[in-house]
């Protein structure tokens, strides 16, 4: 295998959360007075969600705080049957563990992705976790993959950082690992990945062993 320790964004990555993640932030902007289209929405929310906020604003700090205050308000309406994981994750998570790696959760969500993935009995395939309780600088700062890689004495070269956003492949190149992008959706064909999917089927095909 070539990689020992697997660092896994959670949504858009692990999990299929951007429909969820665009209507709760439209509603925000709804409350607002601020119309945008869904399209337009969901490439912005993909980059980042607050800079989203303050695009949507055009620079009004006030009022882009305004809407992520409305749009976690949104978020908490939101069922839980519109938060999965990727077909495949599960299978990718299993195979990593039964193979002798290791998977970190590093995600900008706060304790709600840990409840997800034990709801859905995929927590059990996670070593340790970094969320947003733990308040480290945002991605693509690498403090908090620096944080685990020192906390597990684990070498570099050894380990991935696995997103599907550039912020969190450039955290995985700030913090000198692999970066492993995943991008069903094509939003970042000219991105300079190192390695890029567009499903899990792939992903394991090329980095896991096809005899297990």
């Amino acid at each position: 295998m070539q990689f020992k320790h697997w660092f896994w964004d959670f949504d858009g990555t692990l999990y299929d959360t951007y429909p969820r993640v665009t209507r709760a932030f439209q509603n925000a902007l709804r409350d607002a007075g601020i119309i945008l289209p869904d399209d337009v929405a969901l490439a912005q929310v993909k980059l980042r969600l607050d800079g989203a906020a303050l695009w949507a604003a055009r620079g009004d700090a006030d009022l882009a705080e305004t809407i992520m205050r409305q749009y976690y308000v949104h978020s908490e309406k939101e069922d839980e049957s519109s938060m999965r994981p990727y077909a495949g994750a599960k299978n990718m998570l299993e195979k990593i563990t039964r193979l002798g790696g290791k998977n970190y959760l590093y995600t900008h969500r706060n304790v709600t992705a840990v409840d997800a993935l034990k709801r859905d009995d995929l927590w059990q395939y996670f070593h340790d976790k970094v969320t947003s309780e733990d308040a480290f600088p945002a991605k693509p700062a690498p403090d908090a993959l620096n944080h685990l890689i020192h906390k597990h004495q684990l070498a570099p070269q050894d380990c991935c950082m696995v997103g599907d956003r550039s912020i969190d492949l450039d955290a995985g190149k700030n913090a000198g690992i692999t970066d492993i992008l995943f991008d069903p959706d094509a939003f970042y064909e000219d991105y300079p990945a190192t390695y890029r999917f567009s499903a899990y089927a792939d992903m394991s095909a090329a980095f896991l062993p096809k005899s297990t």
